[in-house]
């Protein structure tokens, strides 16, 4: 009987598979199962070794002013004020994990900028093609 397979060929099938090509499906399997777990460490990475959040930085968050306190691998750390009429009344601290950064508003405000000796400048304007 030519179609049937034997125990000893499905072993040779499985020694060649894993001895040559184990370390990929050792390594989808790895994915697989740590997949969120390697989708947290990566935007931990980014937002750790990036340049877009450093300790100290002033930050409106959610229209909210307040400064970033520490920028760890895993989480950020915000103190958040409450300003009424023009003055700080109170505050929180925030944490956030990093992974979730990017589902959040915010923004660094510029510092300002003299711009008076551009007060008496003509603004060119573009001719219509």
């Amino acid at each position: 009987m030519m179609n049937e397979i034997s125990i000893k060929d499905v072993e040779g099938i499985f020694k060649l598979l894993f001895a040559e090509h184990g370390w990929i499906f050792i390594t989808g399997i790895f994915a697989l199962v740590f997949q969120s777990s390697i989708k947290k460490l990566a935007a931990s990475l980014f937002v750790f070794w990036g340049n877009d959040y450093k300790t100290d930085d002033v930050i409106l968050l959610n229209n909210r002013p307040g400064r970033i306190i520490r920028v760890g691998f895993i989480k950020t750390v915000f103190f958040l004020y409450d300003v009424e009429n023009g003055s700080i009344t109170g505050g929180t601290k925030l944490v956030v994990q990093n992974e979730e950064l990017a589902k959040l508003q915010i923004e660094k405000p510029l510092p300002l900028i003299d711009l008076s000796r551009f007060n008496n400048c003509v603004v060119a304007k573009h001719k219509k093609s």
